[in-house]
Parts: structure tokens; C-alpha cells; sequence
């Protein structure tokens, strides 16, 4: 079964807001892929099988989102895309994510994938501290070197 994308940056913000409570900015950019079989006009948030988003472009870094519904349908070819887009269109040299300490899945999640923590911000998160993590574009295995 094929994933489609879409580029539909105020679709993808308002599934990001839905999901994250991530609020709007004028440089928010974001994908949404779903399953084909739902890639109407009439699309569910709920068919979403993963969405990420982007923002606080400032100088040659930015923040990433990340929301998986179908951890199924996630492919080494989303996790490219995902790190293609801000490190070689957008040329940043820093992706930070950032994750509520309780959100266990998550952190192991961004850890796996190649990010490193770097600070937390004590009661900055929703439900507890706010782990702000990073990934460099030469430590980005998910990308041909530079």
C-alpha cells in the first residue's frame, strides 16, 4: 500500500495543533503522508499515518515535529524525507526536537533516529520538563554525507 504526501502546510498545522497543541507561525512548513486509499479532499485527520512540521527557522537551524499514528507505515524513506527538507533545502545545520520528559515513546523514539539531548527546560513541557534535543547535519545518518 503506497503513502501519499502532502505539502498542505495549514492542513499539516492544524493536525499538528490537534496532536501537539503546536501553535501557528508564519514559516510552520510540514508533510502529512496517508495511505492512498485516502488521500481525498474528504481525508480524515485520522487517516494521517505520519506528519511532520517544521518552524523557528532562525539563522541555519529550525524545530521538528514529529506525530506517528500508523508506527506500521513509517519507512526509512519518511525518516529521509524528513531530515532531507530542513538540512538540504532548507541548508540548516541544526534540527532540534523538543519532548515532554514524560513522553517516554518519544525520547526513546529521537534517540533511536539520532538526536541528542542538550537541555531541559524544568517545567517547560505539557505534562513535566521540556527535553530540548538536537541533531547536527554531519551526524545525520539518514542523510549522504556532505
Amino acid at each position: 500500500m503506497t503513502l501519499l504526501v502532502t505539502n498542505d502546510s495549514q492542513r499539516v498545522w492544524e493536525f499538528m495543533h490537534a496532536k501537539l497543541a503546536l501553535h501557528n507561525s508564519a514559516d510552520f512548513r510540514g508533510a502529512l503522508w496517508v495511505p492512498e486509499e485516502h488521500a481525498s479532499s474528504a481525508m480524515s485527520m485520522d487517516h494521517v499515518a505520519v506528519a511532520v512540521g517544521y518552524n523557528a527557522f532562525i539563522g541555519r537551524t529550525c524545530c521538528m515535529h514529529v506525530v506517528i499514528q500508523a508506527p506500521e507505515r513509517l519507512t526509512p524513506r519518511i525518516v529521509r524525507e524528513s531530515f532531507r527538507f530542513p538540512f538540504e533545502l532548507c541548508n540548516c545545520n541544526a534540527v532540534l526536537g523538543l519532548v515532554d520528559s514524560k513522553n517516554d515513546a518519544a525520547m526513546s523514539f529521537d534517540l533511536k533516529l539520532g538526536f541528542k539531548q542538550i537541555a531541559t527546560i524544568p517545567n517547560g513541557g505539557i505534562d513535566g520538563d521540556l527535553n530540548v534535543l538536537q541533531m547536527l547535519r554531519g551526524e545525520c545518518r539518514w542523510l549522504k554525507p556532505h
